[in-house]
């Protein structure tokens, strides 16, 4: 059920939100919100065997999730289940696919939508890498908005605003695709970057992931600039798989010129998604991927909060590398 502009500036004062009701910002978020983004969610009840995962040169255990950041009671039930996925097998990243922090400043709401959500897996040792979003520091871009996503690498302790990181038998390229980021005047250089360090991975398999997904059919859609600017460079340096999130669904796509796309942002809040000519599997649901890398296959599974399985696709590293 949607919450009107009173409901939310009460709403928001009673959850501590002070930064929420700020009159530009309640205006920005008050239509999107819903009751179960203001319902603070348990702590997920889970003590669990701290570095229990095992990776090697030839296998890695990981998850993926977009689009958290409510600190609600649907995102609380997303991250207990990837805490019940660790359970039954473990894994050592999370990979973040933006959007960790809606609704104030991530300072003020660190606790609330990352410590106490995904509790059990910080205590058990798990490392978050982020891909920033475009909430990651509210919406616009300005120095606030830089000041804010510098603190928020901070306390993930994630290196920059885009990196490399090796796991295993792969290379994960994370990207900064908020506005200006990866599309507008500064572009080029993250592109240069990105060109450069797949030219000279040597890893088995090449991950990409970004916020802003360079095809969808949810919401927002395809992202603009992306065919033109980002997918040449995926295709040239052959690119297994690609993660992004921003629209509120899941949807994996079939292999494009070999490259499997997907948009895991389910991780808090739901909107629809359409299938269209490109699609493999689509659903509007809440969920999250947990993917396992064995040598040259990698298996990836979509699973909602209640466990049910959504999807699950295999993939086999390119030949030739």
């Amino acid at each position: 059920m949607s919450l009107t502009r009173r409901q939310f500036l009460a709403a928001a004062a009673g959850v501590g939100g002070a930064a929420l009701t700020g009159g530009v910002l309640a205006d920005q978020v008050w239509p999107l919100l819903s009751r179960e983004d203001l319902v603070p969610g348990r702590t997920p009840e889970l003590v669990l065997p701290a570095r229990a995962w095992e990776t090697t040169p030839d296998r890695l255990t990981f998850a993926a999730v977009g689009d958290t950041g409510t600190g609600g009671r649907q995102a609380v039930a997303v991250a207990a289940r990837m805490a019940q996925g660790y359970e039954q097998n473990p894994y050592g990243l999370i990979t973040h696919l933006g959007d960790i922090c809606y609704y104030g400043k991530i300072d003020d709401r660190f606790e609330d939508v990352f410590l106490r959500p995904y509790g059990p897996l910080v205590q058990a040792g798990v490392d978050v890498e982020l891909a920033i979003g475009n909430h990651d520091g509210e919406v616009y871009f300005s120095d606030a908005r830089l000041e804010e996503i510098e603190t928020e690498l901070r306390l993930l302790g994630t290196p920059a605003r885009y990196y490399r990181s090796t796991h295993g038998p792969v290379d994960f390229f994370y990207l900064d695709s908020s506005t200006p980021g990866l599309f507008g005047p500064d572009a080029s250089a993250q592109l240069d970057w990105l060109d450069d360090a797949l030219a000279t991975s040597t890893s088995q398999w090449k991950i990409v992931c970004l916020h802003h997904p360079p095809y969808s059919s949810g919401r927002h859609g395809a992202t603009p600039g992306a065919e033109d600017l980002l997918i040449p460079v995926l295709e040239r340096h052959a690119v297994d798989l690609v993660l992004a999130g921003h629209d509120h669904n899941y949807e994996r796509t079939i292999p494009l010129d070999g490259i499997t796309y997907v948009v895991s942002g389910g991780g808090a809040k739901l909107t629809p998604v359409r299938p269209s000519r490109i699609t493999a599997a689509a659903a509007s649901v809440l969920q999250y991927l947990h993917v396992e890398v064995d040598g040259d296959r990698l298996t990836g599974r979509c699973i909602r909060p209640d466990g049910g399985l959504v999807d699950r696709f295999t993939l086999r590293a390119r030949e030739g590398r």
